[in-house]
């Protein structure tokens, strides 16, 4: 019997060897050991490496919830600080009202007074592309003005 066949007869033959007997088995096992981890060794390297990712998801989840509770604090003074801005916003709204309504003789000087700057600056002048927005007052008034001004370059 040649080396070639021997391996090929055991190959056939080792499984039932292994399966029907525990001492042949045994001594195999024993001549392989450093071939292979150890059952128990592989076991409890997985069991510590299952135990340490439970522990990490434990720290980032205690993490998440920490940074939860900041995002939380922080909306709160936003919404406290939004408070604060829409009050003030509205007081001055108030005040402006009050004035507006208290002295409309002071709101018509302005419009006259801009009305005026207008007319000087040629912003009533009927070639200004805008000027049929300008009231007809306004209009009638840049009109009157002599052409040597109107004329000028600014």
């Amino acid at each position: 019997m040649t080396a070639e066949t021997l391996k090929e007869q055991v190959r056939r033959e080792l499984p039932e060897w292994l399966r029907t007997d525990p001492q042949f088995r045994d001594y195999v096992l024993e001549l392989t050991r450093d071939q292979y981890a150890d059952r128990r060794q592989t076991e409890g390297r997985f069991e510590a490496m299952l135990a340490e990712l439970a522990r990490d998801r434990e720290e980032r989840s205690r993490k998440w919830a920490e940074q939860d509770r900041k995002w939380e604090e922080e909306n709160r003074k936003w919404d406290e600080q939004n408070r604060a801005w829409r009050q003030h916003a509205d007081e001055v709204w108030a005040e402006f009202r009050r004035l507006h309504e208290e002295n409309p003789e002071r709101d018509k000087r302005f419009d006259r007074s801009i009305g005026a700057l207008g007319a000087r600056w040629g912003l009533c002048s009927p070639n200004a592309p805008f000027a049929m927005h300008w009231p007809a007052a306004m209009r009638s008034r840049s009109r009157s003005r002599p052409d040597s001004i109107s004329s000028q370059k600014h």
